[in-house]
């Protein structure tokens, strides 16, 4: 192979699965918060109390199942008539999760725990562990709200290894409860240990001491195979109780040894680094997996196992409870007497690995199992002595003893498959008191949702009363038994019959989770139906319990209508509302609403590139024709002002204010000077004019007027850059002195250490006469409604438009109103207000308004810093030197470094904003670059260092300078939606300027089509006269006398039709077109052809950019909406290059979302010509970007937004958003938009193999379902089978067998050997619609026939339109024991449409079986080649034409142990085993059809799970992913010598994922492919091949980056990516593949000066790295 390939690889999806979470203060003292690990990604979240409202809780949840064979599948249908479970009152506190940040780390965190440091120090640190054996020791920093790492402690030593490699060692961590050691689990039987510094200790240099490792074997105490160890407390050394197994063991010699199984207490001596047994507890179950400590009073720890849960206290045993009857014969006889069968009716099997249990008091449980039901757990005994474990089940279904009994609810209640559990200790307030005696705990899941719950023991004893917490003896009698107690204690008994039913828990919160994922296809969006808008879908579960997860990277709205106005292309669109007032006792008074929400649009207003349409907005438009509206150019702005009483218009030549009944109340001109960009904000009106000045309006509420305020000098000079209104509504941005105030006990400590201690009388004093008001959260933003009032006249409209009865004119106003400035009282609301400035030198400055004070500054904004930090504020200085340039020369430096920044980046537009609602509200700094990115920045309290140092060194009465300043920093946030393209309004000019020429040759065009269609009218009249004279004349032949007469009067006659002949000449939908045009008398038009006009405009070469940038200032135009309600989610809309849109939901944290929608060209836009391309003819941009968005409110789109598209398209569209996202509804607070549907019924889920399919002709998904079923042996013996054969086919009236005939064992009846048989998934196929993704058709599969392999294949047809069609290909296998031959079959399904049910109209299509077939094999894998079924079966590769719905074989291969994977492509198929490798396979089709077998991996010993293709242009290469996570690329180079002819793929490449991939899947672009491979986590990495150039170019520049950027936890980036070195076989790492997780993040949310550096480090530039980028990830935009 000459040229060499060159992969890129990225993470596109982070992975969802909670595998740990813990509970500490990490982010600040006393915090609440809650960590947990996601795969490599760590998040932090805190735990807040959040007010509740009616509007806001969960509607009903429980679920009605329907069964297949009924007319409604068993979709879970929503009854509203019940009350969801733990739904409280309306207007109360609640916990709530709050997502404070998330960190991508380079490896995989194998567990996390707490250090607690206790309240000296104030926060805790966080402990995590990696594989192979590394711990790292973290801490949040709060200055830059980033995490720091302490320390790292690398155990990956050859003296502590064995002989065994730590591929299955889980690296598990443990910390001591007091917080004195943690230790972590090395190879096989050893601990490291890591000793802490003592809790509250200041002295000690660093947080912890020199660790040392303990080998259990070697240690003196003989301790082997180490299953589970846990700290104890109480004890006054660290103490660890471990449990292992001394003689190993299994079920195979369970009459040999079942009590291998020990419990060693042993204690740490952190001062001599040894270790020494306590005591020990031995003849334990063999089948003991895991530990739970028991606090004081009981103590102990409680052991379980798969059929039993033993408590252990003081190296002696208890009890063991025994969970089912077949437990018993796995208990040695000298542990018979400690048996207690109080639970053996359960018929409970545990998977100790899988279950989750977690301390409930000192005495109970909570235990959450495998299968997601739920069990109280209550220890009965007296003291340590514990007697009986008492099991109640809570929640879930007993799916042993009726697998198929449906309950509900399932997804509302606590019934999930768990992962990890952690308590959580918040502290009350005062509004939440209730929840003071309740316990918070979160719970994380394996498979979709972890949950925030309450548990409360409404029963909860006094402690004064002197009863135990235990249970007594007679009660447990009483209660096992039904033993009548004593009169006098039989109130107490029957409390304690009912203790499991006093409990009750409350779900809270959660968080919705992708994983862990078993199949994967992508489709297309059955939404838009655009080939484009494809949707990935993934089956998430495994046999118990299982969903489908719809992730889209897009946004796409659904569209309620799109419409194009006649005329020339629109440029902009607002919409508003007006409240209308009314004449109340003299006074003109708002009406009152009790919400904003409720209030619809009133006006819609159009902006063209030369006048303005007003519409009425509400269900349906209509323009309006007179209205106090500019409509005679264009419109910069519209917006509210004066509590929603008056419209302000901001046009190029003025303002207009209207109110809503539509007219004028007032009018301001701009002299000499044109607006380019405004933003409204009640009361305040910000405009920039062309010659760089920038002026600010002010509405007053006495006069119902606007006026122009005074502004800095700066404001005139032309050095604002880009400026912005902020209304801080919540009360959230404080000064310095009110932290302070806040802060007493910090500054305390400060002022102690220089000696002048403050107090808290002292700081009573500093703010007794302060006139700053304290901060106000959760203000209603319509209780601050501004309402005008005026004198009462006869004619109101008449008083509000005379403007002879002012004293003053608007001019003489507005002079008055900059000499005196804008007044305080002037401004009505409670909210502060600021604008924030951008100037030329990249400084930012927020001033509070009406004094435009400088309350905070940064500088350099245009570097975009990962942390924004506030500078020295001094006015006085800023407005020195802002004041000391002319306005010429102002104006000139601006021009200069816009000129200067055109062929660069450069900050074009800043919004701050609010997300969030109203109780639960963070500010956010929008920052837009002219090459559209978008950088998004979260602001968070922080009063600086020498503020602090100033104020705990001087006097409490002293006032200091930064007093007032705002005590605020912003951090940026990441996000994955890169957009860059600094050309991007340069092309959208010459877009525009093409757009208008079109539509101008389109109306001449129309125009030219009018006079041809009435000169065609007038030339057949001239005819029909002509024709009737001449028949006249033939008839009057004989008449000479009187002729000219005749003829004379039909002339006149033919001259009087003429005139009477009307032409309109306007476009037929020009609403715009002169009246004084639309009719002419016909003599009036020319008898020459007319010819275009020869103002057109120019041809696309010619167009110049400084006048399409004078026309269509783009770089001035608003790209910051805000939409204060997007589907429930406050929002910002961005528009440009690549439209997003941000938003924070119920976790606080902002999401970046790209939206697309769909854009076509008007017909007006349309050239004559068929075919044509619109982004080929330079009509549309590539990429679809949107040009403006305002809200859209009315009965039948209720909170949406209507879109303009670049081709001036209006488009009506609303978020589909469901307030039940686990029911169905779409979640926008996550990675990507995601769609959970609960699959099947309360126990049904995703088969492990298959999974989904997506079938393209009908658009739906077909995915392979199961249920669990008891599994247990067939009858052997084949005669005993062929009678009990014979018994069943004569009681059913049957056909008996033929003698002698072999009963397959599929066939055979059961033998139930014993009471508790495994469960096995009863698997069916079933038909999703695919707008609801209901069940809408199944067909079921065998007993015991699993799934293994599922495609939807193009297959070659006769009977099919164009010679193939889509089918669904099932292979299936039966799974009877390793003693029976396996069996398959093959299925051939087709989607085919039906008559609805009545009613359901997504019942149109059912399955249709084809053709089915049984193998003697399982039918392990399935493809495509050449329009022909490729399927394994067994050991052998079949290639079989479908022809007359039959399977006919004519190629085979024999292959070696199981496919798992065969893909074609062309003639050539990829086969994977799951022992012997990866083979390339050539198909020969002309002569006899064969199979032959191109090349194989060299060493051939690769677990292949699957395997695909990778292309680029002429480029070929191989991708497989093992069973281990790691991908691995090949090529076929038959002239390379070291191929041998190409009989061995030469390896190129090798990537680790660190889990296993589950599905890959290509999609095939203009000029390459991608593959997506998705993980058993939910992540998914995006593989394609990328350019030698561009390779070598980003991987340099990624090598120091990997050196340059400090890793968080000192992790190592190669090595994470890095396949280990038993799994390379032998051969060196080819580094030819470039780990883009490092490198995007930074070219994406890096500071520039960042990207700038390692670009020139590299002798390039930052823009030609980010093109490089931008080209590659292309083709991952297509979700």
């Amino acid at each position: 192979m000459r040229d060499p390939v060159y992969t890129y690889c990225r993470e596109i999806l982070p992975p969802s699965v909670v595998e740990h979470a813990t509970s500490l203060s990490f982010t600040r003292p006393g915090a609440c918060n809650l960590a947990l690990a996601r795969g490599n990604l760590l998040e932090v979240y805190e735990v807040g109390l959040v007010m509740k409202k009616s509007d806001d809780e969960v509607p009903s949840a429980e679920y009605e199942y329907r069964d297949a064979g009924a007319e409604e599948f068993d979709l879970p249908m929503i009854r509203e008539d019940q009350t969801a479970p733990g739904q409280r009152s309306k207007n109360t506190k609640q916990p709530q999760l709050h997502l404070i940040g998330r960190w991508s780390l380079h490896g995989k965190i194998m567990d996390l725990r707490a250090v607690q440091r206790g309240k000296a120090q104030g926060v805790d640190r966080l402990l995590l562990s990696f594989a192979e054996a590394k711990m790292s020791l973290v801490a949040f920093d709060a200055d830059t709200q980033s995490i720091a790492t302490e320390s790292i402690h690398y155990y990956e030593h050859d003296a502590l290894k064995q002989r065994t490699f730590n591929d299955g060692q889980t690296c598990d961590l443990r910390t001591d409860p007091e917080g004195r050691c943690a230790a972590l689990r090395l190879y096989d039987d050893q601990l490291a240990v890591l000793p802490f510094a003592a809790p509250g200790d200041l002295t000690a240099a660093k947080p912890y001491a020199d660790s040392f490792v303990v080998n259990l074997r070697d240690a003196g105490i003989g301790v082997r195979n180490v299953r589970d160890f846990v700290f104890l407390s109480g004890y006054l050394e660290p103490t660890l109780a471990l449990l292992h197994e001394q003689d190993p063991t299994w079920p195979g010699r369970a009459e040999e040894a079942v009590d291998t199984c020990s419990v060693t207490i042993v204690s740490l001596d952190l001062g001599r680094n040894s270790v020494s047994i306590l005591n020990a507890a031995s003849k334990l179950p063999y089948d003991c997996r895991t530990l739970l400590p028991v606090p004081e009073p009981v103590g102990g720890v409680m052991v379980f196992a798969s059929s039993s849960i033993t408590h252990v206290a003081n190296g002696a045993i208890s009890c063991i409870s025994l969970l089912n009857h077949a437990a018993k014969h796995g208990i040695g006889a000298s542990m018979q007497n400690y048996l207690d069968e109080t639970n053996v009716d359960l018929e409970l099997v545990l998977d100790p690995c899988g279950s989750v249990c977690t301390l409930v008091g000192s005495n109970t449980v909570v235990l959450w199992t495998q299968y997601g039901s739920v069990f109280l757990l209550r220890l009965a005994g007296n003291g340590r002595l514990i007697k009986r474990i008492v099991a109640k089940q809570i929640a879930g279904t007993d799916i042993r003893k009726n697998p198929h009994e449906l309950t509900a609810p399932v997804w509302d209640d606590i019934s999930i498959l768990p992962s990890c559990a952690t308590e959580l200790h918040l502290v009350y307030d005062d509004d939440s008191a209730h929840l003071s005696d309740e316990q918070l705990f979160f719970i994380g899941g394996r498979s979709g949702r972890s949950l925030l719950v309450g548990v409360r023991d409404a029963n909860t004893l006094d402690s004064t009363s002197g009863d135990s917490d235990n249970i007594a003896e007679d009660d447990i009698e009483a209660e096992l038994y039904g033993d009548a107690p004593p009169s006098s204690t039989t109130n107490k008994s029957s409390e304690r019959e009912e203790w499991a039913a006093s409990y009750t828990t409350t779900v809270y919160d959660e968080i919705v989770g992708t994983g862990t994922v078993v199949g994967m296809d992508i489709g297309v969006s059955a939404a838009s139906g655009a080939a484009e808008n494809l949707e990935m879908v993934s089956c998430m579960g495994n046999e118990w319990r299982g969903s489908l997860c719809i992730q889209q990277r897009h946004i796409q709205p659904e569209i309620v209508a799109s419409f194009d106005l006649p005329g020339s292309p629109v440029r902009g669109v607002w919409t508003v509302r007006c409240l209308r007032e009314y004449n109340i006792g003299g006074v003109m008074q708002a009406a009152d609403l009790a919400s904003l929400a409720d209030l619809s649009d009133t006006f819609m207003v159009v902006s063209r590139d030369t006048s303005t349409s007003v519409f009425a907005a509400g269900d349906e438009l209509q323009e309006l024709d007179r209205t106090g509206f500019y409509i005679n150019g264009p419109t910069i702005d519209v917006g509210e002002i004066l509590g929603y009483t008056r419209v302000v218009q901001v046009h190029t030549h003025g303002l207009r204010v209207v109110n809503a009944s539509g007219r004028e109340v007032q009018s301001i001109g701009f002299d000499q000077d044109q607006a380019v960009i405004a933003e409204i904000s009640d009361p305040y009106v910000l405009v920039r004019m062309r010659s760089g000045k920038t002026v600010m309006f002010e509405a007053s509420s006495d006069s119902g007027r606007l006026r122009e305020a005074a502004v800095p000098s700066y404001f005139e000079g032309g050095q604002v850059v880009a400026a912005s209104l902020f209304e801080d509504m919540h009360h959230v941005l404080g000064t310095n002195r009110e932290w302070a105030e806040r802060n007493k006990d910090t500054l305390n400590d400060q002022a102690r250490a220089s000696g002048e201690a403050m107090h808290d009388g002292d700081f009573d004093n500093l703010y007794a006469d302060a006139t700053v008001k304290k901060r106000r959260r959760g203000v209603d933003p319509t209780a601050t409604q501004r309402q005008s009032r005026r004198k009462h006249s006869d004619d109101v409209f008449d008083d509000l438009y005379d403007e002879g009865d002012s004293d003053k004119s608007d001019e003489e106003e507005t002079e008055d109103a900059k000499d005196e400035g804008a007044r305080p009282e002037d401004v009505r609301g409670d909210s502060p207000m600021y604008v924030l400035v951008l100037t030329d030198s990249g400084d930012l400055n927020v001033l509070r308004l009406p004094q435009f004070e400088c309350v905070w500054t940064t500088r350099r904004l245009d570097n975009l810093l990962d942390t924004l930090v506030g500078a020295q504020v001094d006015g006085a200085k800023l407005a020195s030197d802002s004041s000391s340039d002319s306005d010429e020369e102002g104006t000139a430096r601006n021009h200069v470094a816009a000129a200067s920044a055109a062929h660069g980046r450069r900050v074009d537009q800043i919004q701050l904003v609010q997300l969030g609602g109203d109780s639960i509200t963070d500010t956010h700094l929008l920052v837009l670059t002219t090459a559209g990115e978008v950088a998004v920045y979260r602001a968070f309290e922080h009063c600086a260092h020498e503020y602090t140092s100033q104020r705990a060194a001087s006097h409490a009465d002293l006032q200091l300078d930064t007093d007032d300043s705002l005590a605020l920093r912003f951090v940026r946030m990441q996000h994955d939606v890169l957009a860059y393209d600094p050309e991007y309004q340069q092309k959208m000019r010459r877009v525009q300027a093409r757009q208008e020429k079109a539509y101008a040759e389109w109306e001449e065009r129309s125009k030219m089509q009018a006079v041809e269609k009435v000169e065609e009218e007038r030339t057949a009249r001239k005819r029909a006269v002509e024709k009737q004279q001449r028949e006249e004349a033939m008839a009057v032949a004989d008449w000479d006398e009187g002729s000219d007469e005749e003829v004379g009067a039909s002339d006149s006659v033919v001259a009087k039709a003429e005139e009477n002949i009307e032409v309109s000449v306007a476009a037929p939908d020009d609403i715009y077109a002169d009246d004084s045009t639309l009719s002419k008398p016909a003599q009036d038009i020319p008898e020459q052809p007319i010819t275009p006009s020869e103002n057109k405009p120019a041809e696309d070469n010619d167009i110049d950019d400084a006048e399409a940038a004078l026309r269509y200032p783009l770089d001035l135009t608003r790209k910051f909406i805000v939409l204060d309600n997007l589907g429930g989610y406050p929002a910002v809309f961005v528009t440009g290059l690549r439209a997003v849109v941000v938003l924070a939901g119920s976790k606080r944290y902002a999401r970046v979302h790209p939206i697309r929608v769909p854009v076509k060209l008007p017909p007006s836009l349309q050239p004559v010509e068929k075919g044509f391309d619109a982004e080929a003819s330079g009509l549309l941009m590539p990429g679809r970007p949107l040009v403006g968005v305002a809200r859209f409110h009315s009965r039948a789109c209720a909170n949406g937004i209507v879109v303009l598209t670049q081709s001036g398209t209006l488009v009506v569209a609303r978020l589909p958003v469901s307030a039940q996202t686990a029911r169905g509804g779409i979640e926008f607070d996550s990675a990507w938009p995601v769609r959970c549907i609960p699959a099947g019924t309360a126990h049904s889920g995703i088969s492990t193999q298959g999974g989904v399919a997506f079938h393209a002709g009908s658009k739906s998904y077909v995915a392979a379902t199961s249920s669990p079923e008891p599994f247990y042996i067939r009858e052997p013996n084949p005669d005993i089978a062929f009678r009990q054969a014979t018994e069943a086919a004569e009681a059913a009236g049957k056909p008996v067998p033929a003698p002698r005939t072999v009963i397959p064992e599929y066939q055979r009846h059961d033998l139930r050997t014993t009471s508790v048989p495994p469960l096995v998934p009863r698997f069916s196929i079933d038909l999703l619609s695919p707008e609801t993704f209901e069940t809408v058709d199944s067909y079921m599969l065998d007993v015991h026939e699993h799934v293994a392999a599922m495609q939807t294949l193009e297959l070659e047809s006769a009977q099919a339109e164009g010679g193939s069609r889509a089918l669904v290909c099932v292979g299936t296998g039966f799974v009877l024991g390793e003693d029976v031959m396996s069996r398959g079959r093959i299925y051939v399904f087709d989607i085919v449409d039906v008559v609805p049910l009545p009613g359901r109209p997504q019942t149109n299509r059912k399955l249709k079986l084809l053709y089915t077939e049984e193998v003697h094999g399982v039918v392990s894998a399935v493809g495509e080649l050449r329009g022909n079924l490729v399927m394994s079966e067994g050991s052998k590769l079949y290639v079989r034409s479908f022809a007359n719905d039959t399977l006919t074989s004519f190629a085979f291969l024999d292959c070696h142990t199981w496919v798992r994977s065969a893909v074609g492509l062309r003639n050539f198929l990829l086969v994977g085993d799951v022992a012997n490798g990866l083979s390339f396979v050539g198909f020969q089709e002309e002569g006899p059809a064969r199979l032959h077998v191109l090349g194989r991996d060299a060493h051939a010993c690769l677990p292949i799970e699957c395997a695909d293709f990778l292309v680029l242009g002429q480029q070929l290469q191989l991708l497989a992913a093992d069973s281990h996570g790691h991908l691995h690329l090949f090529v076929y180079a038959p002239r390379d010598v070291h191929s041998f002819g190409g009989q061995r793929l030469l390896r190129r490449g090798e990537f680790s994922l660190r889990s296993r991939v589950v599905s890959l899947r290509r999609i095939i672009g203009s000029s390459r492919h991608v593959c997506l491979a998705m993980t058993f986590d939910g992540s998914v990495h995006a593989v394609s091949m990328v350019p030698e150039k561009t390779y070598k170019r980003l991987q340099r520049i990624n090598g120091q980056l990997a050196k340059a950027v400090p890793p968080i936890a000192g992790l190592n980036p190669r090595e994470y990516r890095a396949v280990p070195l038993h799994r390379r076989q032998n051969q060196a790492p080819k580094r030819t593949v470039l780990d883009a997780d490092l490198l995007v993040p930074v070219y994406t949310n890096g500071s520039v000066v960042r990207q700038k550096e390692a670009a020139q480090r590299d002798g390039t530039t930052a823009d030609r790295v980010l093109k490089d980028i931008v080209e590659t990830e292309s083709v991952f935009g297509i979700f």
